[in-house]
């Protein structure tokens, strides 16, 4: 692996501890340009605000104990992008999410998600969360696998 490789690879499994350690919206987005742009099916959230309204959204669409059935299924990295997948439980089938990193930090990211059918976690076209009952608005303290731990 090549150093801008490393470099990537590094910024990435930073971002993901952040989010599975639960460490805040705040940690989550340090990983982040200024002006970074995150592209989601719903709309493109620009520069760290924004991206951390999207973050806090998210996280409170989660069905209860999502962070716990994280699963990281793959990370590939070529230089300064990187791609990872991941599934949580039987709700979130498989997400998805490419990465730009440039001089360490995120520049650019897309994200989707497949869920399933009946899942508690739905989002309109402006990025909002819709039908989430029975989802809990605070996070559970995440106790992730130990495959999840590995790969991170």
């Amino acid at each position: 692996m090549n150093a801008e490789s490393a470099s990537t690879e590094a910024v990435v499994r930073h971002h993901l501890r952040a989010f599975l350690d639960q460490q805040g919206v705040t940690a989550i987005v340090s990983d982040y340009d200024d002006n970074a742009s995150f592209c989601s099916e719903t709309r493109i959230y620009r520069g760290k605000h924004e991206i951390a309204d999207f973050f806090t959204e998210f996280i409170a669409s989660l069905p209860v104990n999502a962070i716990e059935r994280f699963t990281l299924r793959s990370l590939q990295v070529d230089r300064n992008i990187a791609c990872i997948t991941w599934s949580v439980g039987s709700d979130i089938l498989l997400g998805t999410d490419t990465f730009v990193v440039h001089r360490g930090k995120i520049v650019s990211q897309t994200f989707a998600m497949l869920t399933a059918p009946g899942s508690m976690v739905h989002w309109t076209r402006s990025g909002r969360k819709t039908g989430t009952s029975g989802c809990s608005s605070k996070v559970p303290t995440a106790k992730t696998s130990p495959r999840t731990r590995r790969l991170i």
